[in-house]
């Protein structure tokens, strides 16, 4: 099924039950048929939770049609072959996180998670975050960086040559070679 909403009609500013059609598809709804497409080609933003067994293709697809984007994701996406270089070009970067990186989405199944943010009615991911192609204040803020060098707190790698660093809060400031940064890094990344 899809949705229309094509505006307030009761002057509430909210878009209620009333002003929303819900009309069936005729197909299967698979984002990758003709019909979805033509979907995702009048969309001005796609806002969504994709399956994340097929994320890279369908981050593809909306590179490909240069969609604006807001999806939610596994963080470890980060390091696919078809991503990582994205967020290199500059074409994909991370958005505002889930608290503690868990998300919770309405479910089916029991929760079985032992967090203490459990909810009911909703399952909890972890490892989740929002990537993104839209500009946000996030993107562009420094990292206070205030540990210093020191080869002994800083091991080399054996097969490249760069140091490792295992926790993001502990990048030093004076350092300025090639280095190992935990992923969790992504989420604070300035490309400036």
């Amino acid at each position: 099924m899809y949705l229309v909403y094509e505006g307030d009609k009761n002057g509430n500013n909210i878009p209620d039950d009333e002003e929303i059609e819900v009309l069936p598809l005729k197909g299967d709804g698979d984002f990758r048929s003709p019909e979805c497409i033509a979907f995702l080609k009048e969309a001005d933003i796609v806002v969504t939770n994709p399956l994340f067994s097929l994320f890279r293709e369908y981050l593809a697809q909306l590179i490909k049609y240069d969609k604006k984007f807001l999806i939610i994701g596994h963080q470890n996406a980060i390091k696919y072959k078809e991503i990582f270089p994205l967020i290199k070009e500059n074409k994909l970067w991370l958005g505002y996180g889930f608290k503690g990186g868990a998300g919770h989405f309405i479910s089916q199944y029991e929760d079985k998670a032992t967090a203490g943010n459990h909810k009911e009615g909703m399952i909890r991911v972890s490892g989740v975050t929002w990537f993104t192609n839209m500009e946000i204040k996030k993107r562009h803020e420094d990292i206070i960086l205030y540990n210093k060098y020191s080869p002994e707190e800083y091991p080399e790698y054996a097969n490249y040559d760069a140091i490792d660093v295992s926790k993001t809060a502990e990048i030093p400031c004076d350092y300025f070679g090639e280095m190992g940064v935990p992923i969790t890094f992504m989420d604070k990344y300035n490309p400036e």
